[in-house]
């Protein structure tokens, strides 16, 4: 067999080392940042107004399989329109959520916390801040996966791949092959790009003036769930900013049916917009908690008090193995 009839017996295997190369290091350079996916659906044709719907999730896979994030995260939408002030149209701290009638034009939608299996609030590996388009007629899906993957072990990984690619092409025969492309230093997220969209049209309709007085808008734990730990934080989302001192004493009461009245501290997270009650004591194994929050002893940031109770109720593990 001649020299050349070699290297062509074994073009087709290069082609394979070449091809196993892209798919080892591809997903290593889209699955290492925080990513956003964008699709639209029409809404119809008539419509005047856009609607969103946001999803958070731990790892690709679990976008790919639906399975949103079990844990709570504070997220919220701001509208940027070209003049005029920015506004903040929604809050939210659940994992999954969608609004409607929103007027078409430009958003950015930001996500900077979440909450752990104790309640507690811890910052997001990578904050998100996404600029949105939102055109009327149309409802933007916007999936959001959280999990980064390790800079070190991505490039680790990258090169291992690349050393073991370029030792198989030795050894065959590296005098046609080319060279293989660089490892990646840094993983690269896959967005869309929303900046080359034109500007939808379209007016906001005028909006009646809202209360001033604090409401609930979400909790955690929810209501009639089973919590991962013994002592866990409670989090009211309010629909409002609260004054400062605006809490008074008594403002959240604390049951268990085997524990008692369940002593703690109250405090005002601003920028979360969330009133947090962290319990001085562990939960007693397999009771049943309920936390209340008594709104006409909170103010808000114009004085005006809230109206009513809000309640959680949540059970405890039995064992310890649970948790």
């Amino acid at each position: 067999m001649t020299a050349a009839e070699g290297r062509a017996r074994r073009q087709p295997l290069r082609r394979a080392l070449a091809v196993l190369l892209l798919a080892a290091l591809g997903p290593l350079a889209l699955d290492g940042c925080v990513s956003v996916g964008l699709s639209r659906r029409p809404l119809g044709a008539t419509e005047e107004t856009a609607s969103l719907s946001v999803a958070f999730f731990e790892r690709t896979k679990d976008r790919d399989a639906k399975r949103a994030l079990p844990a709570p995260v504070f997220s919220r939408l701001v509208r940027t329109p070209e003049e005029g002030d920015e506004v903040v149209v929604a809050r939210s701290m659940s994992s999954r959520w969608s609004l409607e009638d929103l007027p078409p034009g430009r958003y950015r939608l930001e996500a900077t916390k979440r909450i752990d299996r104790h309640g507690d609030v811890v910052p997001l590996s990578e904050p998100l801040s996404k600029k949105l388009l939102l055109r009327a007629g149309e409802t933007l899906d916007a999936d959001v996966v959280l999990s980064k993957v390790p800079v070190l072990w991505i490039v680790v990984a990258a090169v291992t791949v690349v050393a073991l690619v370029i030792l198989a092409i030795v050894v065959l025969d590296s005098s046609d092959v080319p060279r293989p492309p660089p490892p990646p230093l840094k993983a690269v997220a896959v967005v869309a790009d929303l900046t080359a969209d034109a500007v939808a049209t379209g007016t906001a309709s005028a909006s009646k003036r809202a209360s001033l007085a604090p409401a609930v808008a979400d909790v955690f734990p929810a209501p009639d769930s089973v919590v991962a730990a013994r002592r866990v934080a409670v989090t009211f989302l309010l629909t409002r900013p609260l004054r400062p001192g605006g809490i008074a004493e008594g403002a959240v009461l604390a049951l268990g049916t085997s524990s008692g009245e369940i002593e703690g501290t109250v405090a005002w997270l601003a920028p979360e917009q969330a009133l947090r009650f962290v319990p001085s004591r562990d939960f007693t194994p397999g009771e049943t908690v309920t936390v209340t929050l008594d709104l006409s002893r909170v103010e808000g940031a114009g004085g005006a008090p809230g109206r009513g109770r809000f309640s959680t109720r949540f059970t405890v593990p039995g064992e310890r193995g649970d948790e």
